[in-house]
This record gives C-alpha cells, structure tokens and sequence, in this order.
C-alpha cells in the first residue's frame, strides 16, 4: 500500500519545522565541537534520487561523531554476515574479563566502536582501512567530509588512556589497539554538513545506489544497517525517540542527527546546541515535527510515495 505525499507539501513541512524551533536557546555547545556557532540550524531531506529539499544552515560542516559508524555499517555488513558480524560485536564472548571499560573522567570514546574498526580488514593494514572508510564516505555523500586535524590531534593524545581502559577490562579487539583507536578518533573528527549526510542517507535510503548513479553496496544489506541504527540511535539517551518519530537515527556531538527509512528519504538535521544526553535540542524537535507533520514511520504499513 502506498501513500502519496507531495513534494511541495514535504518542502512545507520542513519550512515548518525549521520555523517551529528556530528560536530555542536550550542546550550547551560541545567543547569539542570548536566551530560551531550558536543559532546554527539547518534542515535537509533527501530522496533516494538525490533530490535535496532544505532550510538553513545545511551547509556548516562539523564533527560527525557516532554518525561515523553508519557509513563504517556499510563497510561491515559487506564483510560478514548479519549473524557473523552480532557474533563479533557481542559483549559476552568478546570480553576476557566480562568487564565494561571504565571512561577515565573527560576521555570521550565508544569501545564498540573502536571494536568496529578493529573488525575492517584487511587486518594490520590501517592505510587501506582508512582508504576503504574515506573512500565509502565520498561514494555515500557525493562529496568528501573533511578532516577537523584540531580534534583529531587533541583527541590523539588521550589514546594511550583509553588503550589502557580497554586492557584493563579486557576488552578484546580485532586489530592492533592504538591502530584501532586511531582510526575511531580519525573518523570521529571527520567534518560534514547536514546536506553531506542527508544525501549520504539517500544512498543508504537507494539501496546503495548514490545520486551519481554508482552502486556503493549491495543494495541487501540496507536492512541490516538501518536496523543497526535502530537499536543504537538516540532512543538509547531518548527513549521516546522511536515512537515520537519513526525514524531509525544516528546522533552526534557536532549537533547533527541523520535518519534514514529504505525507499523512502533520508532526513538530516544540525544546531550545534545539545541536551544533557547528548543530542541536538533543535534537531530533535524540528525531527519530530518533520515526521509527525508528514505522518512517516518507518513502522508504518503504507509507504510515502513523494510526488511532484
């Protein structure tokens, strides 16, 4: 079953979410997040084709954070299967110890996703890690992110701390540690614009098939990304995340979220101020307003079809 939606009627919706929250002074900008500016805030929703409707500040590129695992999936669930990639990621039979590595007062790090990148192979070869990552980016996006050196520098110097969190709970890792690491704290500085990762999302929303018409994945294991995104977006600091909007989602410290439902569109939003968990307190707003206006759901039987 399929629903119609006019294009103009989402170009109105998101006018009308960026109107809605524009003038919220809520929130604290990341210390990390050094460019950002207060007031920033921007909309995009991309198609599977490409088509990009927007508002605002969709250009101001800032850190991806934990954004950086959705195109990291990609890489992953073309690697293994499903069921061989849980295996892997799975707290009980990885840990030596069972214990949860202890985040030394102001280290921001994700062990799971320092575990995903040891898990990239080709094993103890972190230049074509690296170039297998930057380059899935480029293909997903159209265009590359950019590289906050800054961050990545600062960010470098707490490695040796979080090398021994995770010795100390033994945390077991595919790869070299500091290479792990590295590669974790690289990408997390990478720099996008809410444009970047909405047409970043349409890929991944086009099966894999980007705006330029290239197959970056086999358009299969979009289901097993965007299920990822699911289980371990905002809902984890928000919990009424899914049900509010929807949409499967990933967060970052930057301010920005990217959401994606298959077939449909991808939606990314940025205002670089943040809740206490974490997240974007205007992108969060302006997300379910987007989405309870449009009335999509990914858990909706009756598929948005957008039309001109």
């Amino acid at each position: 079953m399929e629903r119609k939606i006019s294009v103009a009627d989402l170009q109105k919706a998101v006018d009308n979410a960026y109107e809605a929250v524009k003038s919220l002074k809520e929130g604290e900008i990341d210390p990390r997040n050094t460019s950002a500016k207060a007031n920033q805030f921007g909309i995009a929703v991309a198609l599977p084709d490409g088509t990009v409707y927007k508002k605002g500040d969709v250009d101001v590129k800032v850190p991806m954070g934990a954004i950086n695992k959705v195109a990291l999936s990609t890489i992953l669930f073309s690697q293994n299967k499903p069921l061989d990639l849980i295996k892997k990621s799975g707290a009980c039979p990885m840990h030596k110890k069972g214990e949860k590595p202890v985040k030394p007062e102001g280290i921001h790090f994700s062990a799971h996703g320092i575990r995903a990148f040891s898990a990239v192979e080709p094993t103890g070869d972190p230049e074509s890690k690296w170039n297998l990552y930057e380059g899935r980016m480029i293909d997903l996006a159209g265009s590359a992110p950019e590289l906050d050196v800054d961050l990545y520098e600062k960010e470098k110097k707490n490695a040796p701390a979080i090398a021994k969190s995770l010795e100390d709970a033994g945390y077991y890792l595919y790869d070299d540690t500091a290479l792990s690491i590295d590669l974790y704290q690289k990408s997390e500085a990478m720099k996008a614009s809410a444009e970047q990762l909405a047409l970043m999302g349409a890929t991944i929303a086009a099966d894999g098939v980007n705006a330029q018409g290239k197959i970056v994945f086999d358009g299969a294991i979009t289901q097993n990304v965007v299920a990822l995104m699911a289980a371990k977006g905002p809902h984890k600091i928000n919990r009424p995340w899914l049900v509010a909007t929807g949409l499967p989602a990933k967060a970052s410290f930057g301010g920005t979220i990217l959401g994606i439902i298959p077939g449909v569109m991808s939606v990314a939003v940025y205002g670089p101020e943040l809740t206490p968990t974490g997240v974007s307190v205007k992108g969060l707003k302006a997300v379910i307003s987007l989405m309870q206006e449009l009335d999509i759901s990914i858990f909706a039987s009756a598929k948005p079809v957008f039309v001109k």
